[in-house]
């Protein structure tokens, strides 16, 4: 699922503050393919809020959830009667927009939008129904199970279907206005 959010007033992402639930992420390759470990993001801790600029932090990473506390090969394909937590809420101060994104999953992907590039679409008298987008034009969260883990035999369990199990996560987002 992707879904990208702008909750300010502007055309940009800068000065949304961020809070993860975790730093612990995937660190990735030269082809953004992660390389099997996990390891505390530079920079960021969590539960403790971070603002957005105009171009950093810039951030294409696959966070983890509880790597301490649970074994990749005993999260169920079925995650829906997990508890439900908080995986990022965001903040803006000009818009006084807040946003949580909680699920079900074992992790998330969070992108600070660089690489957006979106060109306007235009009616056949070329009157714009919908304007651009470009980069840091939104951010995107996306509860999931760890990235490339078909690749990995010890993550493995967390994503094939054997005949007769179900594959389910619940995933809520919740906004709301005020300070």
């Amino acid at each position: 699922m992707f879904s990208y959010f702008n909750i300010s007033k502007s055309k940009t992402i800068e000065k949304t503050e961020v809070t993860l639930s975790t730093n612990q992420h995937l660190p990735v390759d030269d082809t953004l393919i992660p390389t099997g470990s996990i390891e505390p993001y530079p920079n960021i801790e969590p539960l403790t809020p971070f603002v957005l600029g105009q171009h950093q932090p810039d951030i294409d990473h696959c966070f983890i959830m509880d790597p301490y506390d649970e074994e990749p090969d005993t999260i169920p394909t079925d995650t829906r009667g997990r508890p439900i937590r908080i995986h990022a809420s965001f903040y803006h101060p000009d818009s006084k927009t807040h946003l949580e994104v909680l699920s079900t999953e074992p992790a998330f992907q969070f992108y600070t939008g660089k690489y957006i590039d979106v060109p306007a679409i235009k009616d056949p008298n070329g009157v714009i129904l919908v304007p651009s987008r470009e980069a840091r034009a939104g951010f995107c969260v996306e509860p999931s199970r760890y990235v490339n883990a078909v690749n990995k035999p010890e993550w493995k369990s967390m994503v094939t279907v054997k005949r007769g199990e179900k594959f389910g996560s619940r995933v809520i987002y919740r906004a709301w206005k005020g300070k």
